[in-house]
């Protein structure tokens, strides 16, 4: 099994190549120094979920690590589907059992 990955902290900070769309607004129309930034179509859209988001990149060798809380929430979600299987399964037996006795006085009497 490879190594687990998560979400690089230090990706946000690296330079990115400016998208083709943002250069050509960009280069089109020079916003004053702290205007404020309109949404377009496309932003609303990604809020939604909509539209296609960009993926960050998975972290891959030894720097891949899961966080704890990552590890605690799993284990909650495997307690309660272990529990919730073995309720279910109980219920099932006693139904049985329950059906089972019923049927066998019914047969007697």
């Amino acid at each position: 099994m490879g190594s687990l990955a998560c979400h690089d902290p230090d990706a946000d900070r690296r330079l990115r190549p400016e998208p083709l769309s943002d250069r050509l607004s960009a280069s089109a129309e020079r916003r004053p120094t702290g205007s404020v930034r309109r949404f377009g179509v496309i932003d609303v859209l990604r809020f939604f979920g909509l539209a296609r988001r960009g993926v960050p990149r998975p972290v891959a060798g030894p720097k891949a690590f899961v966080r704890w809380w990552q590890r605690l929430g799993a284990a909650v979600v495997l307690s309660a589907v272990v529990a919730g299987l073995g309720l279910a399964l109980a219920v099932a037996v006693w139904v049985i059992v329950l059906g089972a006795g019923f049927l066998l006085e019914q047969a007697i009497s």
